[in-house]
Parts: C-alpha cells; sequence; structure tokens
C-alpha cells in the first residue's frame, strides 16, 4: 500500500479518509500533516511486536539498502563500547549478536555469549579488574552499550561485529507518494487503522459503532502478525519439565 494513489484511491491516505467518513481528498494540507505524524506514530506502535520476541533478527524494514549489522574496532583495556546509530544515522534499537576476531587473518567472527543482566558477574563486568586481560567470550547489553566479559588483551581494527535491530525508515506529508511501508503489505492497512482510531476516538466519540470496529479490526490484525512473524522467522522452542510435589 503506497502513501498515497489518488487514482486508484489505494493509498494509506484514501483508506485513512475511508475510516474516517472524510469525503475524497480531505487530506491535505495541514491535515495531511497530522494524519502523516498519526501514522508514522503508529508504526512506533508496531514496532515492539517487530523486535522484541527473542534475542534473534525477526524484521529489518525493507526500504533500507543494507544489512541491520556493522563492525567495530576492538581496543586493548576496553571492555565498553556505545552503539547509538548505524552508519545510515539511523537509531540502534536493540543488538541481537556481538562477535570477535582474535587476529587480523581471521575470515569469521566467532560469536559471543549473550549475559543477562541478572547475572552473579554483572558487577564485575561493569567494574572489571584492570589487572585481568585475555580473550572475551560473552557480551552484557546494556543501556545502548555492549560490555565484554573480560577486559581484551588486543586491539583490532573491525575486530567485532553486531547485529542489531534499528529504527524504520518514516513517512513525509512533503515525500515520495509511491512509498510504502516497509513491512509485508498484508499489514499495511494496521498503520492506518491505528491512525484512523486515534482520529475518531478525537473528533468523533458519538460513532461508538466504528470505534469499536476499528478496535476489532486493529486487535485480528495484530495476531496475524504476530503469527506471521513466528511463522516467517522461527526460532527453537525450549521445553522443560515441571516440578512435581511429593506427598
Amino acid at each position: 500500500m503506497v502513501f498515497s494513489d489518488t487514482t486508484n484511491k489505494t493509498g494509506m491516505i484514501q483508506t485513512f479518509e475511508f475510516w474516517t467518513r472524510m469525503k475524497d481528498g480531505d487530506v491535505t494540507g495541514t491535515l495531511l500533516s497530522q494524519v502523516t505524524t498519526r501514522i508514522n506514530s503508529a508504526f512506533e506502535r508496531i514496532m515492539p511486536l517487530l523486535l522484541s520476541y527473542s534475542d534473534n533478527i525477526r524484521w529489518d524494514d525493507s526500504n533500507h539498502t543494507d544489512a541491520p549489522s556493522g563492525t567495530f574496532n576492538i581496543v586493548a583495556n576496553q571492555n565498553d563500547y556505545k552503539f547509538a546509530e548505524d552508519d545510515n544515522n539511523l537509531d540502534i534499537l536493540n543488538i541481537t549478536h556481538v562477535g570477535r576476531k582474535t587476529v587480523s587473518g581471521d575470515t569469521v567472527f566467532t560469536g559471543l555469549t549473550r549475559i543477562k543482566a541478572d547475572d552473579p558477574r554483572v558487577p564485575t563486568i561493569l567494574n572489571p579488574d584492570t589487572s585481568v586481560t585475555g580473550i572475551p567470550s560473552g557480551f552484557l547489553e546494556l543501556g545502548g552499550r555492549i560490555y565484554f566479559d573480560i577486559l581484551p588483551n588486543y586491539s583490532l581494527t573491525n575486530g567485532a561485529e553486531i547485529i542489531f535491530g534499528r529504527e524504520q525508515e518514516y513517512f513525509s506529508a512533503t515525500g515520495d507518494d509511491t512509498k510504502e511501508a516497509g513491512i509485508p503489505k498484508p499489514f499495511h492497512e494496521l498503520l492506518v487503522l491505528y491512525a484512523a482510531l486515534d482520529w475518531n476516538m478525537v473528533n468523533r466519540t458519538a460513532d461508538g459503532n466504528l470505534i469499536s470496529l476499528l478496535q476489532q479490526r486493529i486487535k485480528k490484525i495484530e495476531e496475524d502478525l504476530k503469527n506471521f512473524i513466528d511463522l516467517r522467522n522461527p526460532t527453537d522452542v525450549k521445553m522443560c519439565m515441571a516440578g512435581v510435589n511429593h506427598r
């Protein structure tokens, strides 16, 4: 679904007009800017669905032209490294994997084990013993930074790699009308439905039937999106035995 299609009436703006009982062409000028803001806000509302399932990459905006990965230099005796943006100035929202090399001749990165925030080693990782160095084997992600589990005893240019989730590309009221949301096409309407629900709840408070219909439709598409992500990017399910009380 493109942002606006005044010919076929199938764009996001035209769909918004339909779900808000507006006339064709009503969304222009200042109102177009406001609706664009609501659609961008709607994208932010579904980002948790796209990013928070696990520590695996589940989604990246299809409008991006490069992979959600990057390298950084390992600095001897430094175990903390901050990441705010990728090389496209897009915000990095979460880091899913970290790998490292040990010598410049390595052709692949060795993956590091993620250390959870409740791990008993965290205080030592955050305040490392400077007399203890070695080759990192794990990493802690905290506050936009990663911390190696041990101070590296070597420096290496582009010696480490991160894979990450990042922000989406936003729509602009004065931008390309043919631009599409960077999510699978069956779920483009969800962005419009969020925006239409917001507008109706503010401007059509007496139209309870329409508001209820939008809420039900949103709930159904959200469930479909969750199922789609699980099927498209499956992960291993770990099972454990429940405890049994013996009498």
